[in-house]
């Protein structure tokens, strides 16, 4: 995850041009999105493989991941149909209804699924998000794009900003919850540091956007 966020997902960003996460127009990012949001909802549905042997690792940490993971997925579903542009409620109205009809049948059809599977179903949505995140950078930094800006000093004390109050957020709803979800797992201090592991990755991130613009 640290090399997608600090080394593939700028590089993505930069070739996807200059739209934003809100903007239409972006068919493919679309797909992608809901698709990663269909892959978050089967997991939600499927059935739990319990290893009897496991102990149980419920906890505040735990269920406080709920509220986070809400927000997460209402964001890149909302993201994801308005890339695809101008739809009609009929077509979101069919979505919503196919997505339910899946969910039922892997609720009482698909056998109960482990940890792997579980994170492999999850993983598309981690990923989908980490890339989201240049699209708010570049909303921070305005039109200039999230390259072009970073000689200003202003731009730069922005952007330290932006990570310091609003990366924590975003990476509770977008990353940590859904982890949990998949399975309920890590101390306090171990998502302490895979956090912060995350903000170093956005900083390495950035630093190559700024080798590549020259």
């Amino acid at each position: 995850m640290a090399g997608w966020v600090a080394i593939a997902s700028p590089l993505l960003f930069r070739l996807g041009g200059d739209k934003g996460p809100f903007d239409p127009g972006q068919p493919v990012e679309g797909l992608l999105r809901l698709g990663a949001v269909l892959g978050v909802l089967i997991c939600l549905a499927a059935r739990r493989k319990v290893d009897p042997g496991a102990p149980s690792q419920a906890s505040l940490l735990n269920r406080a991941a709920v509220g986070p993971f809400v927000g997460g997925l209402l964001l890149v579903t909302i993201t994801g149909f308005t890339a695809l542009g101008d739809t009609s409620n009929a077509v979101i109205y069919g979505a919503l209804l196919a997505a339910a009809i899946v969910m039922v049948l892997v609720r009482f059809v698909v056998p109960p699924l482990g940890v792997i599977a579980r994170r492999a179903l999850i993983g598309p949505f981690v990923i989908v998000a980490a890339g989201l995140y240049w699209s708010f950078i570049e909303l921070v930094f305005g039109t200039q794009g999230a390259t072009s800006g970073l000689r200003d000093r202003n731009t730069v004390e922005a952007a330290l900003l932006f990570l310091v109050g609003f990366s924590a957020v975003y990476y509770a709803m977008l990353i940590y919850a859904p982890r949990q979800i998949a399975e309920r797992e890590g101390r306090g201090i171990e998502w302490v540091l895979r956090y912060l592991l995350f903000v170093v990755s956005i900083v390495l991130g950035i630093g190559w956007l700024g080798v590549l613009s020259t």
